[in-house]
């Protein structure tokens, strides 16, 4: 049950230019955390400085990027496929064993058959370069396309593949009108990567980031553990059906990150060492 620390927990602090690779690994030890997965976005613009990490013993078990897969012009999806082909480079550079891909939503002029045939090829292409390199590819639920335990498992079937999984993200699986625990135990096979965030509605009046559900209600990052998700229902029914890690930690509020981090990984710590004694 390998515990690492997603970078995009410190989203708003990469944005406003007040967290660096250094910092961030600095505040993964100090977190007792050595495991992390990155984001393209943020390491790249940051020089994708691995000693910093190497420095500091942090490994990487996964490598973000967000490719969208949806579009008319072919030309549009082999460039989005062409941006994965970079992030599994990538990933081998950085010695991650996952690079996760986003599907992509529906545009004007594009029904929802083709949309998800277009995700299902793309996905196919990139999860042949990515046996090539060693490297397995996880889509996560995201958006209009991919966003259920069903459409996943539809294009598992369909890529089918020993280099293609699952990245189980129980928010989206919340805002998406589902239950998270469900959802989980029906991928629960497929996963690779399973991210631990949480959310509640919030509150009239709430000035933060607004995470919009299919059903249009209002949610608001938390700590991972206050919120509305059965975090242990979630990971009880992914270790029950083989999944055996990473979980990786991926705080979404807006209050100081480095303190909600440490109060997420303490929930998360105490709730694994309950599923442990069961």
């Amino acid at each position: 049950m390998n515990l690492c620390l997603s970078m995009w927990s410190f989203a708003l602090d990469f944005q406003r230019h007040q967290m660096d690779v250094e910092r961030f690994a600095t505040t993964c030890r100090e977190v007792g955390i050595d495991t992390v997965e990155l984001v393209d976005y943020f390491w790249v613009s940051a020089g994708q400085p691995l000693s910093s990490l190497h420095d500091l013993g942090i490994r990487v078990c996964a490598y973000d990027t967000a490719t969208d897969f949806v579009h008319l012009d072919p030309n549009s999806r082999q460039q989005q496929i062409k941006l994965a082909y970079a992030a599994v480079e990538e990933a081998v550079r950085v010695g991650a064993q996952v690079v996760r891909l986003l599907p992509g939503k529906i545009k004007n002029g594009i029904a929802y058959e083709d949309a998800l045939q277009m995700v299902v090829e793309s996905v196919s292409s990139v999860a042949r370069y990515a046996h090539n390199a060693g490297v397995t590819v996880v889509l996560e639920p995201h958006e209009d396309v991919v966003y259920s335990a069903e459409t996943l498992r539809y294009v598992a079937e369909q890529v089918n593949s020993t280099s293609f999984g699952v990245n189980a993200d129980v928010c989206t699986f919340l805002l998406m009108g589902m239950n998270p625990v469900s959802e989980c135990a029906e991928v629960a096979d497929l996963c690779k990567l399973a991210h631990l965030n949480d959310m509640r509605r919030a509150r009239k009046g709430y000035q933060g980031y607004p995470y919009r559900s299919v059903t249009g209600e209002v949610y608001a990052g938390t700590v991972v553990g206050d919120g509305e998700i059965n975090i242990q229902g979630c990971i009880e029914a992914l270790l029950s059906g083989g999944f055996r890690g990473p979980f990786s930690l991926e705080y979404l509020g807006m209050e100081n990150a480095t303190k909600s981090v440490q109060r997420s990984l303490d929930n998360v710590r105490k709730i694994l060492q309950e599923v442990r004694a069961l």
